[in-house]
C-alpha cells in the first residue's frame, strides 16, 4: 500500500469515525456492549517524521498519535493487563465496563524506545508478543526483508510490496524463505532502518521488571503456521516459548498467531499451542471480546490512526453501525 493510498484510506476512516462519534453512536454503543472488552494490536512506533527506510508504513504508528491514543484510553477506559482479561474469561465472569487490553506484535525496539516511556508514565499495561528469532538476531522478519530488498532495488511503491507479500504468503514456508533469501542477496542486503530494529533481551527484562509489560509468544521465525508441517509448527511454538523462558524466567501463557487471519491456524495449531502451555491465543480478526468467546481465537482490532478512530473502535460504534446497516438491508 503506497503512502498516498494509505493516507487517503486513513482520512476516510477518520471522517467516518468522527461522524459516528459526533452523532452519539459511541455513547449508545458503550451502553449496548457493556460487559464486553476490546484488545488493540500495535506493532512499531516511530518518530513524527514517519518510519524512515521502509515502504510499509502501516506497521509503525507516529509517537505523537500513540501518546494521544494512550491518554484517551487512560481517561475514558479501563485498560487492564491481557492476562487478567483472559483469567476473567476463563473463570466465566463478566469483564469490567469499558475493558481494553493493549498488545504489540513482533518485538520492535521502538516498543522500548518510544512506546514504553508513554505506557510507564500513564501506567497502562500491555503485552508484547515476541518473534524470538527476530530478537536473537537469527531470523529477520521475512516480510521486512522483502520490504528492504524491494527498496534497495529502487522499488519504492507500496503497491508492488503489497502484491509481493500477498503472493509469498500463499507459498509453503520453506519455499517462501528461499525466495526471500534470493531477493535479499540480489538486492545487496540493505541495512535495517531504526524503526525496524528488534528489541534486545535486556530491554525485555527491563520492561518486565516495570510491572506493566507482559510478554507472549509469536513463534520463533514468524511463519504463517498453516504453511508449515505440523512438526515445524510445534517447533516454532515450543522454541518461542523456551527462548522466552530462558531469557525472562517464565513461560508465556498467551500466544498470537503470525499474520492472524482465519486461514493462518487450524484446530491442530490450536492443539499444539495448548500442549505448549498456552492458555489463550489471539488473531488479527476484528471483533469484541464477548462472554463465551473461544480463548484460542480471541479477536483484536488493528491500530487506530486517530482519536476519532480509537473512540469509534473501542466504544463499539463501528460494530453498531455495521449491524444497523445490515438490519436496514434485510
Amino acid at each position: 500500500m503506497n503512502s498516498l493510498l494509505s493516507s487517503i484510506r486513513r482520512a476516510g476512516q477518520t471522517a467516518k469515525s468522527a461522524a459516528l462519534v459526533a452523532c452519539g453512536m459511541a455513547a449508545l454503543s458503550r451502553a449496548q456492549f457493556s460487559g464486553q472488552g476490546v484488545v488493540l494490536v500495535f506493532h512499531g512506533v516511530c518518530s513524527d517524521r514517519g518510519p524512515v527506510g521502509v515502504s510499509d508504513t502501516s506497521l509503525h504508528l507516529k509517537v505523537s498519535v500513540f501518546r494521544a491514543l494512550c491518554r484517551h484510553l487512560a481517561v475514558y477506559y479501563h485498560v487492564m493487563p491481557l492476562r487478567e482479561m483472559v483469567a476473567i474469561l476463563r473463570a466465566g465472569d463478566e469483564l469490567p465496563d469499558r475493558a481494553v487490553a493493549l498488545s504489540f506484535d513482533d518485538g520492535y525496539a521502538s516498543n522500548y524506545d518510544l512506546a514504553f516511556p508513554i505506557l510507564n508514565e500513564l501506567r497502562l499495561p500491555a503485552t508484547v508478543f515476541l518473534a524470538t528469532g527476530f530478537l536473537d538476531g537469527t531470523a529477520p522478519l521475512w516480510f521486512q526483508q522483502v520490504d528492504l530488498a524491494l527498496a534497495a532495488t529502487g522499488t519504492k511503491g507500496g503497491a508492488e510490496l503489497e502484491e509481493t507479500l500477498n503472493q509469498l504468503k500463499q507459498w509453503p514456508d520453506d519455499a517462501m524463505r528461499r525466495e526471500v533469501a534470493q531477493m535479499a542477496a540480489h538486492s545487496g542486503h540493505a541495512s535495517v532502518p531504526d524503526c525496524a530494529r528488534p528489541l534486545s533481551w535486556d530491554q525485555v527484562r527491563e520492561m518486565q521488571r516495570s510491572g506493566i509489560i507482559d510478554f507472549g509468544g509469536h513463534t520463533h521465525t514468524h511463519p504463517i503456521l498453516t504453511r508449515c508441517s505440523l512438526e515445524k509448527q510445534r517447533w516454532e511454538i515450543e522454541t518461542c516459548r523456551d527462548r522466552i523462558r530462558e531469557e525472562v524466567g517464565f513461560a508465556p501463557k498467551i500466544f498470537a498467531y503470525p499474520n492472524g487471519g482465519p486461514e493462518d491456524w487450524t484446530e491442530e495449531t490450536q492443539k499444539l499451542a495448548r500442549e505448549a502451555g498456552f492458555e489463550a491465543a489471539l488473531t488479527m480478526i476484528s471483533g469484541r471480546i464477548k462472554p463465551g468467546v473461544d480463548l484460542m481465537t480471541l479477536p483484536r482490532y488493528g491500530t487506530p490512526g486517530s482519536l476519532w478512530e480509537i473512540e469509534a473502535t473501542v466504544s463499539g460504534a463501528f460494530e453498531m453501525a455495521r449491524k444497523w446497516r445490515g438490519g436496514m438491508g434485510r
